[in-house]
């Protein structure tokens, strides 16, 4: 009787406390380590754009954020000047919402360098390798540009060991030379 009672007071404070304090995002999302050509390689789509627009859609009760963006250069895929993108997870306008982990969010404004999975059945894409598929365009003063992954809500795991993410900054020109490397070596440059 008296572990019934304890378990149940801990049910309660529990129900309470996360009554109380703030919402806490999501867990961390776990992800075999990628490096640069097979993240080129498991990609159906590697584009670099602009994110216009990201409105919540829910579709067979499966809720996600479909973005409008303007595509600056397609290094991978059908070229398309703008393209919408769904991606599984969203908040709605009451705040509630689903937090997939390791998916990165896109903010309108943002600029991206995106690696995509195939559509599945429903319309939906994930980043090749979760976050690890998102990298940042940010512009410096003098018009260059470098590229941030912030890949800290996940664990990597692979050879060399397991290890959690990191927020890294890389040489854009670098990359994308990374980027047209692993297209050239595997037959799929434009």
């Amino acid at each position: 009787m008296r572990l019934l009672l304890a378990c149940g007071v801990l049910f309660v404070a529990d129900l309470l406390l996360a009554l109380v304090l703030p919402a806490r995002e999501a867990g961390a999302g776990t992800a075999l380590r990628l490096p640069l050509p097979e993240l080129v390689q498991r990609s159906e789509l590697v584009l670099e754009a602009h994110v216009l627009a990201a409105e919540p859609r829910e579709a067979d009760g499966i809720l996600a954020t479909e973005y409008l963006l303007e595509v600056e250069r397609t290094f991978k895929g059908q070229d398309q000047s703008y393209r919408t993108l769904r991606l599984p997870g969203g908040v709605r306008a009451d705040g509630s919402g689903l937090l997939v982990p390791g998916v990165p969010h896109l903010a309108p404004g943002e600029e991206a360098l995106l690696f995509l999975s195939a559509e599945n059945a429903r319309g939906l894409r994930l980043p090749t390798g979760l976050a690890q598929g998102k990298f940042g365009v940010q512009r410096l003063g003098d018009g260059t540009k470098h590229l941030v992954r912030d890949t800290a809500g996940l664990a990597l795991v692979g050879p060399g060991g397991n290890a959690p993410g990191a927020r890294t900054i890389e040489d854009y020109a670098g990359l994308v030379a990374g980027i047209e490397a692993a297209l050239a070596q595997s037959g799929g440059a434009r």
